[in-house]
Formats: C-alpha cells, structure tokens, sequence
C-alpha cells in the first residue's frame, strides 16, 4: 500500500481489529497522537529512522498495548519493497531475560502471549484485506525470477516471522543465490552445521535461542566457528552486541541495502572477520 492510498477508514479498522483481540469487551478510550503527521498519518508516531546509505524505510507506530502488556504497538512500516507500507504489531518485548531474573516464568508467559496475540492480529488484517507482510510476499514472488545464471552460494535465513522471512528468501533468491529457512535459534545451529552455509542472515528476536545466543555457540563449535553472520534486529542494540556478528543491518531495510550489506560480509577478508576470540 502506498501511503497516498492510506485513509482514516483503513486506520480505524486496523485499529479496531487489534483492540478487539487485544482487550475483548474491554477495550480502552485511546487517544489520538499529535505527531504533526499530515492526514490519517497524524495518529501515528514517526519512528526515527536508521542513517543508512540509500533510502531509509519509514516506520510508524502507534502504542495500543494489550490486557497484559501496555507497550506493543501498531505498526505501518515499510520493508524490503521500497514505497510500500504494511500493518504489522511490534511485541515491544526484546528485553534479555535470563532464567535467574525474577519472576522469569512470568515474563516468559507474557511473551508467549504477545506472540500468539500478534499472529492473530495480523492474520484477521489479512482477512480483512489490509495490507500486511503477506501482501509484500506475493508481490515479490510475483516479480521477476533469478536468470538461470550459476548460484553465487546458499544464505541461511534464520526468522520466526513467516511472511517476512519468505519474502526475504525471494529477494535473496533473485539475487542468485539458494536459500534454507529456519524459525528458532536451536534449528539454525543444527542447519549451519548440517549445511555450511555462506551466510547466515540472523535475526535477534528469537524463539529458543536469541541471534546473540546463536552466535556464541557457532563461534564455539569448530564446524561452524568460520561461518558469515550478518545479523538483523529492529531492536536498539549495543555497539559491543553488533560487533559479535560480522556486519549488522537494522530492521526495516529495502532489497538494495540487503544487498549491499550481504556482500559487504561475503566479500570481507576472512582475517578481518569476528571470530569471537
């Protein structure tokens, strides 16, 4: 969807769709966000965006949060299509919790939670025929195929979020490039292992291990001790947590700067490569 095709009926139903699974029969009085944004926009927080080389994907929000966790948000957010924007639900929830922090379980269960409320949210935009992560999919599968040129290596992706990490595997694929999809942390260290991938296209956010777990335990194994990783979060991260990977790009991010950044890593000379020594 572009933004000139957004209006405040799309808004609101997006909006109403989210409280009702959010809260039920108990949905609160939500006030409007005064942001300056033209238009439907204006109930919407900008997000500041990542300096990066190129075009810097925008990304709205507005905070709704749920019975169990005032912080999720709404999301129109463009990503990997440049000029399309797509609802989403941000969980808001990447704290590292390990299991001596109090009250751990309950944290946990909340999280669980928010995961399951946001595939449900954004699977009821579908059915509504708002603009989502699976529209983006579709358009990129439905545009134009790798030329049958030789592949240029296999990428790993490694990303809980289906719609998303599909749409990535395609850009990737016409790039020239053979693709495997995992969806946790402890799946990717069996693939990197089984597969010896070029590279491993990491996210943070993730099930059973996170992207920084992942990378501990690949750079202690001498299997997979030698393997790229780029990792990628829509999270705020240290400076000290991104150096473990061999090059990070910021979630949202177009298809040139995926590009961009993956032969950043594979063309790096493997003495200047972190290798968590």
């Amino acid at each position: 969807m572009k933004l000139a095709a957004l209006t405040d009926e799309i808004v609101e139903r997006a909006v109403s769709i989210y409280q009702d699974l959010a809260y039920g029969a108990t949905r609160p009085t939500r006030a409007a966000v005064a942001d300056g944004e033209p238009g439907p926009l204006g109930r919407f927080s900008r997000e500041p965006s990542q300096p990066v080389a190129g075009h810097a994907c925008q990304r709205f929000s507005m905070r709704l949060g749920n019975r169990n966790y005032p912080f999720m948000k709404l999301l129109l957010q463009e990503h990997l299509v440049e000029g399309e924007f797509f609802f989403a639900v941000d969980t808001h929830d990447q704290m590292d919790i390990g299991a001596d922090f109090p009250d751990h379980d309950q944290w946990q269960a909340v999280r669980t939670f928010n995961s399951d409320l946001k595939q449900r949210i954004e699977e009821q935009f579908e059915r509504a025929g708002l603009d989502t992560a699976a529209v983006v999919r579709r358009q990129i599968i439905e545009e134009r195929r790798v030329d049958g040129t030789p592949y240029r290596g296999l990428v790993l992706i490694v990303d809980d979020e289906e719609h998303l990490a599909t749409a990535v595997e395609k850009l990737i694929q016409r790039a020239g490039f053979r693709t495997c999809i995992v969806d946790d942390g402890a799946k990717a260290l069996a693939a990197a292992r089984a597969l010896q991938p070029d590279l491993l296209l990491l996210d943070y956010e993730l099930p059973e291990l996170d992207g920084l777990e992942v990378i501990e335990q690949l750079r202690r194994d001498p299997q997979t001790r030698h393997l790229r990783v780029l990792l990628n979060s829509s999270a705020q991260m240290s400076l000290a947590d991104v150096q473990r990977a061999d090059g990070f790009l910021s979630k949202p991010f177009t298809e040139g700067l995926l590009n961009a950044m993956m032969k950043r890593v594979l063309d790096k000379d493997p003495a200047t490569l972190r290798r968590g020594e």
